[in-house]
């Protein structure tokens, strides 16, 4: 367990570099991008100095992993403002927006997938597959305007954007959780397929234990382990992916942060979003690894073996 977790400093330090070259080699120039290219060259080339941008990458990478090592990720170009204290502002928004993702997706797509195994080659089998599949290929972008359309503009049940109550919260966690719902029932659906002719299910069968028992301890428990795997890639992506759906809903979180940065090529922060949403999504997976070895002892945290 502590190497699990003294690997996560070369890791982490690892994408850290992987990601300040990227952001290095995109387009364009922030100095540029502050003042207009109609500035004198002179005012163009006092900026890039500012923000040491002439620099040599290497040089550059030294001086950000000195910030990191001080809990600071630098300043915004365009607000002066501090990016970790932007970064503090905006993550509970997302948070909150992935927890409400989760509280749709989880207990609605394994619903659906015990459902469509029980029933299987019904309508009812066929029909949640179709959905399902719909759910994966339908691009968040799209199904976030449909919802909007739908739920706030045609029946006026919601505040179309925004922050607030309760009721702003409702259509971007529904968005965001539509892929995870669909995967979480397709993964449901076939874990537990696989699972119901089990010589062990069987048995339980013979010995006259009732069907709801043998589905609730005997089935249900050991399909859990791909469904948390699922649980847990699918909690990080909303961390991490919510770009669009925060952009359509102007839910002021990190994801949104980000694509603000983006558009500006604002460095700092388009590093700290990534970073955060890494460092995230890295500790989530140690959680879901951690969560298998009480579902299934068997299932050890060797560092050398797994």
């Amino acid at each position: 367990m502590l190497q699990r977790i003294l690997l996560l400093i070369p890791l982490l330090l690892g994408i850290t570099a992987l990601t300040f070259t990227l952001t290095k080699a995109l387009p364009g120039d922030p100095a540029l991008s502050l003042v207009g290219e109609r500035a004198r060259p002179e005012v163009i080339e006092s900026i890039r100095k500012e923000l040491n941008a002439d620099e040599n990458v290497l040089i550059q990478y030294v001086g950000y992993v000195k910030l990191l090592m001080k809990g600071e990720f630098g300043r915004s170009y365009y607000t002066n403002r501090k990016v970790v204290d932007d970064l503090i502002i905006k993550f509970p928004n997302t948070f909150l927006l992935a927890v409400g993702a989760m509280m749709i997706a989880v207990p609605t797509g394994i619903l659906l997938g015990f459902l469509s195994a029980l029933r299987r080659g019904t309508l009812l089998d066929r029909s949640i597959s179709c959905l399902s599949v719909v759910g994966l290929s339908m691009p968040v972008f799209w199904a976030g305007i449909l919802i909007m359309l739908m739920l706030s503009l045609k029946l006026r049940l919601l505040p179309p954007a925004g922050m607030g109550d309760f009721r702003f919260l409702i259509m971007p966690s529904l968005t965001l959780s539509l892929p995870a719902l669909a995967t979480l029932t397709r993964i449901s659906r076939t874990t537990l397929i696989d699972l119901f002719p089990m010589p062990y299910v069987r048995t339980a069968r013979a010995m006259g234990i009732g069907e709801k028992r043998v589905n609730a301890i005997h089935v249900f428990k050991n399909a859990l382990l791909p469904i948390v795997t699922v649980i847990g890639l699918d909690f990080g992506s909303y961390l991490n992916g919510a770009v669009l759906t925060e952009t359509i809903f102007g839910w002021d979180g990190i994801g949104r942060y980000a694509m603000e940065g983006i558009m500006k090529r604002d460095y700092p922060v388009i590093m700290g979003c990534i970073l955060v949403g890494t460092t995230l999504y890295v500790l989530i997976n140690l959680v879901v690894d951690i969560t298998y070895h009480y579902l299934d002892p068997r299932v050890r945290l060797h560092s050398g073996n797994d």
